[in-house]
Formats: structure tokens, C-alpha cells, sequence
């Protein structure tokens, strides 16, 4: 069916204009007067015929199974997720059922986030050489000691270095980490004597942490603090971040720090948080890989993983 509206201003040259333009099997649904002018709302159905050769048959083609993404939209709006970055993921939803004919949300979910995000391991080797950076109380440093735990139990040489001249407490909480594990920890006050530093021993490594001080995105001469020390380095550069903040202030400041040279995201206080949509709208947003999470206070155990499947399950459960 088709539907227009008319303007004219008597009834005849309104029905003349109709004719002219749907025919004689136009409807009329409403009409009104507004401001001495008369509006019609039309219909006409659009009929198709269809004409088949003694030689031609219809054809059965398979189709999809029903998808429904009302459940999909519903959780996305729980976790508070911006519109814009909803749009990507339900339309990566919609191009999944296309492509596999499955409905299901978990199968679904979990398919259109390895299409919409990237994904990337904390002990990556081919990239072993790591900087951190967030805001004060951010969790950087806890997280660093968890990924230095994790790789001292798969036996991977590390390093752990700190660039915080700022906070003497994060330096001796960091050191005394290095110690309980038995890896190096270093301290560098210049960006050109970390540099020298990582070109001279980064391949006695298989993983070297960088620590830097936490900082407020929104003042210059804090994010002067750590630009060097980003500027010095080709490596991952990795922001952390408390999974609970407000979305749209994480994804601001996400976004200063994108522009310093953050390409990972490592959210921290995970278990403490409900609500992920701070996680999901700085990714994609900001383009940064997911790069783990920290999932509980537990040093040994507190840094998890993170891929398409453990972020459905934590979007739908």
C-alpha cells in the first residue's frame, strides 16, 4: 500500500490532483482544514501482476530464521551503552542472523562482537613491551603486578618498569611486587634513558611492563607528564580504566587518552561493577583493543582474559 499526503485548496482540485497522481482506486483516510488549506492524507494499493511462461516455476528458497533483537537492544540499554555504538553491535547482530540463519542471542552476540571489536592478549610476545597510563586510582598499578603474576606462571622473563616520579608510594608498592615475584624493577625519571634502556635489553625479555603516573586528561601540563615517555616508545599502550565510571565521561577522557597514544583498554574493578557499558562505548568509540579485564582483588587469579564470548555472557546475563 501506498500513502501520500495532499494539499490543495478546495475539495475538486484536491480529488483532480489524486486522479492524476494514484488513479481511480485511490482512498482517501483523513482529511482536515489547517490555516484555510484542505490536507488529505490518500491510499492505494500496489498491486503487482505477475505473468509466468508455460516453461517457468516458482521456486522454493530457504529462508532465515526469524530474528528478534528486542532482548539484544533491551540488554545494551541496561548496560547503558551509547545510541551510536548500540547501532554498531545490533547491526553486526543482524548481518550474523543473515549470514548463519541462527536467532539465538548468545550465538549472535558473541559472533557480532568478534566483528565489531578487537580483541588482544595481555602476553601478547610479539608485542612483550607494555605501557600503561589512567587517571589517579585507576587501578594501573595493581593490574601491572596482576599481568607480571600471570607471566611469572607461564614462565615468561619480566620486566617491571616505573616512570612515576609523582607518587613515591606507587614506586615502592610496584617494587616491592617486583621482589615477592623475583622480576626486574626499574625506575626512570627520562624518556630518553627508558628508551636506551628497552632498545639495549628488550630482548632479554618476554615481557616488560611500563608504569606511568596517573593523570587528569582534562589539564595539558599533566598529560605533558606522560607524552614523552608515550612519544619515546613503539610498544602497546594500554589505558585503564574503573569499568563503573559514568559513560560519557569515560569515553571523553578515553578519547584525550586515545590521542595520547592509548590503543588497549584494560578495564579494572570489574567484579565491583554491573554495568558495562563504559567498556563498549570507549572501544569502539575510541577504537581500542580489548586487552583483559581485572575481575577481583586476587593477585594470583584478578586479571582475566577478555573475547568475544566472556564479553556476551557479561552483556546478557
Amino acid at each position: 500500500m501506498k500513502i501520500k499526503k495532499f494539499i490543495a485548496g478546495t475539495m475538486p482540485a484536491a480529488l483532480a490532483q489524486i486522479k492524476s497522481e494514484l488513479g481511480d482506486d485511490a482512498v482517501i483516510l483523513s482529511s482536515e482544514t489547517i490555516d484555510g488549506q484542505l490536507h488529505l492524507t490518500v491510499a492505494v494499493d500496489e498491486a503487482e501482476d505477475f505473468d509466468f511462461a508455460a516453461d517457468e516455476t516458482i521456486k522454493k528458497i530457504d529462508t532465515k530464521a526469524f530474528f528478534d533483537e528486542t532482548s539484544l537492544r533491551d540488554a545494551l540499554d541496561y548496560h547503558g551503552v551509547l545510541e551510536l555504538v548500540q547501532y554498531h553491535i545490533l547491526s553486526a547482530c543482524r548481518e550474523v542472523n543473515r549470514k548463519y540463519g541462527r536467532a539465538d542471542d548468545m550465538f549472535v552476540m558473541r559472533n557480532a562482537l568478534e566483528k565489531t571489536f578487537k580483541f588482544k592478549s595481555l602476553l601478547d610476545n610479539m608485542t612483550p613491551v607494555k605501557m600503561f597510563m589512567g587517571t589517579p586510582g585507576s587501578g594501573k598499578s595493581t593490574a601491572i603486578a596482576k599481568i607480571a603474576t600471570q607471566a611469572k606462571l607461564k614462565g615468561i622473563k619480566t620486566s617491571i618498569i616505573s616512570t612515576d616520579n609523582i607518587r613515591a608510594g606507587a614506586n615502592k608498592q610496584l617494587e616491592s611486587f617486583a621482589a615477592i615475584l623475583d622480576v626486574d624493577f626499574i625506575f626512570y625519571k627520562e624518556a630518553r634513558e627508558l628508551f636506551r634502556y628497552i632498545k639495549n635489553h628488550v630482548e632479554e625479555y618476554g615481557c616488560v611492563l611500563i608504569d606511568t603516573p596517573g593523570i587528569n586528561p582534562f589539564i595539558k601540563s599533566e598529560l605533558d607528564k606522560v607524552a614523552p615517555f608515550v612519544d619515546s616508545l613503539k610498544c602497546d599502550k594500554i589505558l585503564t580504566f574503573d569499568a563503573g565510571r559514568n559513560v560519557y565521561e569515560a569515553v571523553e577522557a578515553a578519547e584525550i587518552f586515545s590521542e595520547l597514544g592509548a590503543t588497549g583498554l584494560l578495564p579494572t574493578r570489574l567484579d565491583l561493577t554491573r554495568r558495562i557499558g563504559s567498556i563498549l562505548s570507549i572501544a569502539d568509540c575510541c577504537n581500542m583493543a580489548l586487552s583483559g579485564a581485572s575481575v577481583s582483588a586476587s593477585i594470583a587469579k584478578g586479571m582475566a582474559e577478555m573475547n568475544a564470548a566472556s564479553l556476551a555472557k557479561l552483556i546478557l546475563s
